[in-house]
């Protein structure tokens, strides 16, 4: 009887200790977090964001890189290049996805990722279309202008009418 016990405590025993390293062997939750991490960063650096079939591109605010989500092969990367045409390098942000859909609604871009342990994960991204720091620049100098112009013009005309 005592035998028994034994046994049935030890296989209790062993039982939560696989279920609990299992827990803990799961990288997919911390996976996971680290790519809505790196995504959102990216995101919020980005003055204009929008969808193109299976990638999301964003300009920077600072106007020094394109960055392309990249959805490919059960596989999310982040591709940058220095303008639109070359072509940088990427980062390898969550890999051994079971799949993933991209879609918009009106101004909502909305990642579904179905990871390696079936759970669904959701990230949801506003499209931007703000002006970068240069278009920025250029508006404010093109304002500058045009008002001293127009000042000279203002002075011009009072000097005519006096």
């Amino acid at each position: 009887f005592l035998l028994i016990i034994l046994t049935l405590l030890l296989m209790l025993i062993i039982q939560t200790t696989m279920t609990t390293s299992k827990r803990f062997l799961d990288y997919s939750n911390y996976e996971y977090a680290l790519a809505h991490k790196k995504i959102l960063e990216t995101y919020n650096n980005s003055a204009k964001v929008y969808q193109e079939s299976n990638y999301i591109l964003m300009k920077s605010k600072d106007d020094v890189e394109d960055v392309r989500i990249n959805f490919r092969g059960g596989r999310i990367y982040i591709d940058k290049f220095k303008d639109s045409n070359n072509f940088a390098g990427y980062i390898l942000v969550l890999k051994n996805m079971k799949g993933y859909s991209l879609t918009q609604d009106n101004d909502i871009i909305h990642i579904s990722i179905v990871d390696k342990s079936d759970h669904k994960r959701e990230i949801f991204l506003r499209v931007k279309d703000e002006k970068t720091d240069k278009a920025k620049e250029k508006e404010e100098k093109a304002k500058e202008e045009k008002e001293k112009k127009d000042k000279e013009e203002h002075d011009e005309h009072n000097k005519e009418g006096e």
